[in-house]
C-alpha cells in the first residue's frame, strides 16, 4: 500500500505587506498543501476585500481577522488554532516558496521520530543566501558581535564568531543548527504543540530563536534544509525601521533573561542588555540613512 502525503497547513501573518502577499499566496496554491490560514494583522481595505473574496473562491482559503496587529507570535498562536493537518508550516508573507521546497521540508520531518522543526533556506532577489536563515547560539555576546560589526574578525578568532552562518559552506544535505528563521519553518502540528507553541510576550522578532531553544531543551532537533529553497523578499510591511528594532531589541532581552540559568546569569544578561539595546538602534538608524 503506497503511503498517503501527509495534510499541511501554511499559516501566514499578514501587516501592510503589499505587492508580495499576492505572490506569496499564488506560489502557496501551486504546492501540495490542504489549508491556508491567512491573519490579517492589519491591510488597506482593498487588500483586505480582495483577501476575502480569494477566501471565497479557494476553500483552501481561511482568513482570520487579528482585530489590529496583535503582534507576530500571538497571530502565529491564532491562525495554528485553525489548523487541521498533520503538519504545520509558518511562512512570511514576503516569502515565495519554490519547487519542491515544501515536499522537501515534509521528507526531512518524516524521517526525525522524535520532536523537530525544520527550516527553509532563505534567498535573496539575486539569489545568494539570506542572514539568519541559520544561524549559531544566541547569546549575548554573540548578539553584540553580529550587531556591532565585530564579527568581521572571526577570521583572527573564535570569539568573535558570527551566529549568522549564510557565509559558510553551504551543507549537501540536512543539518542540525541551533536555529533557523521563522520566515520559514514547519513543525508536526503535534510537536507545534509539545513545545507550547509560539511564546506571545515576543511581538516582533527573536520569537523565532526562542521556540527553536526550546526545541532542543525538550530534546528535540532543529533542522536547516538547504534544498527547501524560498524567496524572502523582506522588509515590505509598512512599518518604521525604529519600531521593528526596538521590538527586536526588547525581544533580546526577554530572551537572554528567561534562558539565564542562576541569579548571578541573569544580572549578566541585564548588564549586556544594556550595550545591545543601543546596538540594535544604532544599526536601525544606520539602516535608514542608507535608504
Amino acid at each position: 500500500m503506497t503511503k498517503s502525503y501527509p495534510s499541511i497547513s501554511i499559516v501566514i501573518v499578514t501587516y501592510f505587506t503589499g505587492p508580495s502577499l499576492w505572490d506569496c499566496l499564488r506560489a502557496c496554491l501551486e504546492q501540495h498543501v490542504d489549508q491556508i490560514i491567512i491573519v490579517n494583522n492589519g491591510n488597506h481595505q482593498k487588500t483586505t476585500n480582495m483577501l476575502h473574496e480569494m477566501q471565497q473562491q479557494n476553500a483552501k482559503i481561511t482568513l482570520i481577522e487579528g482585530h489590529g496587529n496583535i503582534g507576530f507570535a500571538k497571530a502565529c498562536n491564532l491562525g495554528a488554532k485553525q489548523a487541521s493537518s498533520d503538519y504545520l508550516m509558518f511562512l512570511n508573507p514576503d516569502a515565495i516558496v519554490q519547487s519542491l521546497a515544501i515536499t522537501h521540508l515534509v521528507q526531512v520531518l518524516e524521517k526525525e521520530p522524535g520532536l523537530c522543526l525544520v527550516g527553509a533556506r532563505l534567498l535573496n532577489q539575486n539569489g545568494t543566501e539570506q542572514r539568519g536563515a541559520r544561524r549559531g547560539r544566541l547569546t549575548p555576546w554573540s548578539a553584540l558581535v553580529s550587531m556591532t560589526g565585530l564579527a568581521r574578525f572571526e577570521r583572527y578568532s573564535p570569539w568573535f564568531a558570527d551566529m549568522h552562518w549564510e557565509r559558510r559552506p553551504l551543507p549537501s544535505s540536512p543539518v542540525p543548527v541551533p536555529a533557523v528563521s521563522g520566515a520559514c519553518m514547519m513543525f508536526r502540528t503535534t510537536d507545534f504543540q509539545r513545545v507550547d507553541r509560539f511564546d506571545e510576550r515576543y511581538f516582533l522578532h527573536v520569537e523565532d530563536l526562542d521556540i527553536c531553544r526550546r526545541m532542543w531543551d525538550a530534546g528535540g532537533k532543529v533542522i536547516f534544509v538547504p534544498s527547501a529553497e524560498v524567496l524572502h523578499i523582506g522588509s515590505t510591511s509598512r512599518v518604521s525601521v525604529f519600531q521593528v528594532n526596538w521590538s527586536k531589541a526588547i525581544g533580546l532581552v526577554r530572551y537572554f533573561y528567561r534562558f539565564a540559568n542562576s541569579p548571578l546569569q541573569k544580572i549578566a544578561a541585564i548588564s549586556l542588555s544594556l550595550l545591545i539595546v543601543p546596538a540594535v538602534m544604532v544599526r536601525a538608524l544606520w539602516i535608514a540613512l542608507k535608504r
